[in-house]
């Protein structure tokens, strides 16, 4: 009779303690863990690599010259008036779409964007920056005051870009590849 009596007693405690331990820390921190987990074994893992290459004339064997790109890694040396063109290319690594992807570079302050020359995948548009990243358009413009004293609104000059944003507008499909690019003169 003891040992029934002393068994519903600790049912009963269990059963007693069972909602405070369900708020306690412990507890919490584990369901935390748990979604975090499957969060991220539902998200994509997209992988970005940059490349820069750099303009160069060469001859051809008819004796004429051609622009070509020379691709620049390590500590490489380019000159005022270089043009260089960046690349990034994308990749989703897994199986899961990934959606909404949006792709931001700063335009170094020792480079001069070269307008029209961004070009990437169809699914891709580019906007830009003249304020450091806060905000990005299409056709950014800045306000030129005339010599009559009137003030309009003209497109920003090359050097005011400071930032280009890729917004892609289609998901990057499993295991998809795409890449965007854009051309820099070194100051």
């Amino acid at each position: 009779m003891k040992r029934k009596f002393m068994f519903g007693l600790g049912v009963a405690a269990l059963v007693a303690t069972a909602p405070f331990a369900v708020s306690t820390p412990v507890f919490a921190s584990l369901q935390e863990a748990g979604a975090a987990i499957a969060q991220r074994l539902t998200r994509p893992e997209v992988k970005l690599e940059m490349g820069v290459e750099k303009q160069v004339t060469v001859i051809d064997e008819d004796g004429q010259s051609k622009l070509e790109w020379q691709s620049l890694e390590g500590e490489a040396a380019v000159q005022p008036g270089d043009v260089l063109r960046y690349t990034v290319e994308s990749s989703n690594a897994s199986e899961i779409a990934a959606e909404d992807l949006v792709i931001k570079q700063p335009i170094p302050a020792q480079m001069k964007f070269v307008i029209g020359s961004d070009y990437g995948n169809d699914a891709a548009s580019a906007t830009y920056s003249i304020d450091n990243g806060a905000t990005f358009v299409a056709e950014p413009l800045v306000e030129v005051t005339l010599a009559d004293g009137t003030v309009e609104m003209q497109p920003a000059p090359a050097e005011a870009y400071t930032h280009i944003k890729w917004d892609f507008s289609k998901a990057l499909g499993a295991s998809e590849v795409v890449s965007v690019a854009h051309e820099v003169v070194v100051k």
